[in-house]
C-alpha cells in the first residue's frame, strides 16, 4: 500500500497543456500582495471554524474538513503557513469517521453522500499528504482510510451514471460532475490503472450529460481536464507506479510536449477550450459568477469557477476578465476575513454554531470562503512564478 509519489495530474499537464505560458504586463502586479493579505486573513476565520467542528460533531463534511485543508495547502503554496497540529486533528477526524465504517465501505455503502462525500475525503487526504509527506520518515505508507474510500468508489461505480450524487443540497452537494470529478482526481492519484478500466464509459457519459449550474460546469472542466490528462499519460507511460499525491488544485503551468499530438488529444483539447469558454461567457459584469442564471454574483460560484480556470489553464489568470474576477473576490471580503454566501439548502442537522460567521448562512459561507482562498492563492502563485 504505497502512496504515489508524482500524481498522474501534474505529469499531465505535460502532455495537455493547451498552450504556452506568456506572461503579460497587463496583469498588474500590484494586485498580488492585496491577493496575499486576503488570503492571510481569510484562512483565521476558515480554521478557527473547522477546529471548533471537530471538537462539537463527529461526522465528516466536505465544507468542514476538506475544503478548509485544501484551502490551507493551496494558501501555504503562497507563504500563508499551515498549522501541522491542526493539519493532523483534520486528518485524524477523518479518518476516524470512516474507518468506523470499513466494513460498511467494503460493500459499497457506510457513506451517506456516497461518491461526493468520499472524493471530498479523498481531496482532503491528498493535500494532507502534498504537503506533510516529505516532513516525515516514512513516504510508503497511504493516509489512513484512503484504501477503503478507494475500494467504495471502485465498489460503487455504475457504467451508465459513474459516479452519482446522493443529496440534493445545492449548491455543493447537487452535481453528478461534482461526484465523478473527485472520483477521478482520487483514482488518477492512487489507482490509475483501476480508472483506466472505465475510461471509455466515463467518456460516453460526459459526451451525454448537460452541465446546468456554476457548479456543474467547474467540475465539468476540471473532471475532463483530469480524465484526459490521466488517460493519455497511461497510453504514454503504461501503468505508472511510485507517484506522489498532488494537490487537488495544481495552479501551475508546465511547458507542452513538442512532439506531434493525435487526433483525438486535438478534439479533447478542443473540448477543454469549450468549457472554458462557456465559463468565460457566464461572468457577470461586476466581475463574479452566480451559481444559476437565475442568481447575482457570490463568492462560491465565483471562487469555485477562478480556481477551476486557473487550475487548467494557469495563464488565464492574466487575462483582464480574469483579473475583474479576483477584484470582485477582493471587494466582497468582509472585515473579518469572510465571504458571506446565502443559504438556498434545507437543513439536514440540529443548529449549531461553529465558530465561523453568518449564523444559519455558516456552512455556505465557510466553504465560499475557502474557494476564495484557493482561488486567489492559485492567482499569486502563478503570477510570482510567472516567466519574466
Amino acid at each position: 500500500m504505497n502512496i504515489v509519489t508524482n500524481s498522474p495530474i501534474v505529469i499531465t499537464v505535460t502532455v495537455f497543456a493547451l498552450s504556452g505560458y506568456v506572461h503579460q504586463a497587463s496583469a498588474q502586479p500590484r494586485v498580488i500582495e492585496p491577493a496575499k493579505a486576503a488570503v492571510k486573513l481569510g484562512m483565521k476565520p476558515i480554521i478557527a471554524s473547522a477546529a471548533s467542528y471537530v471538537e462539537q460533531k463527529d461526522c465528516f463534511t466536505c465544507h468542514h474538513q476538506a475544503l478548509p485543508v485544501i484551502a490551507a495547502v493551496r494558501a501555504e503554496a503562497i507563504g500563508v503557513q499551515a498549522d501541522r497540529d491542526w493539519l493532523e486533528s483534520q486528518r485524524k477526524f477523518t479518518a476516524d469517521f470512516f474507518l468506523q465504517r470499513k466494513a460498511e465501505l467494503a460493500n459499497g455503502r457506510g457513506v451517506p453522500g456516497g461518491a461526493f462525500t468520499a472524493g471530498y475525503a479523498l481531496a482532503q487526504f491528498i493535500a494532507t499528504s502534498q504537503i506533510t509527506t516529505s516532513e516525515q520518515a516514512n513516504l510508503t505508507d497511504r493516509l489512513e482510510a484512503t484504501d477503503e474510500l478507494l475500494g467504495y468508489l471502485l465498489k460503487i461505480y455504475k457504467p451508465e451514471r459513474p459516479w452519482k450524487i446522493n443529496t440534493i443540497r445545492p449548491p455543493l452537494e447537487s452535481s453528478d460532475f461534482t461526484a465523478t470529478a473527485l472520483a477521478i482526481a482520487a483514482l488518477s492519484t492512487y489507482e490509475l490503472a483501476e480508472l483506466m478500466k472505465h475510461v471509455d464509459e466515463i467518456r460516453i457519459w460526459y459526451g451525454k450529460t448537460k452541465a446546468d449550474s456554476a457548479e456543474d460546469r467547474a467540475f465539468q472542466l476540471m473532471g475532463w481536464y483530469w480524465l484526459t490528462n490521466a488517460q493519455y499519460n497511461y497510453q504514454v507511460s503504461g501503468v505508472l507506479s511510485d507517484l506522489k499525491p498532488a494537490p487537488l488544485i495544481i495552479g501551475k503551468k508546465i511547458e507542452p510536449l513538442k512532439h506531434s499530438e493525435p487526433s483525438t488529444l486535438v478534439a479533447d483539447k478542443v473540448r477543454l477550450r469549450t468549457m472554458i469558454n462557456q465559463l468565460k461567457q457566464r461572468q457577470h459584469e461586476d466581475g463574479g459568477w452566480a451559481q444559476t442564471k437565475q442568481m447575482e454574483s457570490d463568492a462560491y460560484a465565483t471562487g469555485l469557477t477562478m480556481a477551476a480556470l486557473s487550475m487548467v489553464q494557469p495563464e488565464l489568470v492574466d487575462e483582464k476578465w480574469y483579473l475583474r474576477g479576483v477584484k470582485y473576490l477582493l471587494e466582497t471580503q468582509q472585515k473579518d476575513g469572510t465571504w458571506r454566501v446565502l443559504t438556498r439548502s434545507e437543513p439536514i442537522q440540529e443548529y449549531f454554531e461553529s465558530g465561523f460567521p453568518h449564523k444559519e448562512d455558516q456552512f455556505i459561507s465557510i466553504a465560499a470562503s475557502c474557494w476564495s482562498v484557493i482561488a486567489l492563492s492559485q492567482y499569486v502563485n502563478v503570477r510570482l512564478n510567472a516567466p519574466k
